[in-house]
């Protein structure tokens, strides 16, 4: 295991999980009247965002 390993798991499961939590936040404030645009954003960005752990070449 090369010091990628965990740097791809991070870049791939961290940034999605933080992604849907916020996606997820924002869903439950528009509920209430507090539509965001910019929080939305915000998510789908770091859901986008998690995809960047394939430029990561695999370890040896």
């Amino acid at each position: 295991m090369t010091w990628r390993t965990p740097l791809r798991l991070a870049l791939r499961y961290g940034l999605l999980f933080a992604g849907l939590v916020t996606v997820g936040y924002w869903v439950v404030a528009s509920v209430g009247g507090n539509i965001s645009r910019a929080g939305f954003a915000l998510g789908v960005g770091l859901i986008v965002a998690s995809f960047s752990a394939r430029l990561v070449p695999p370890g040896r």
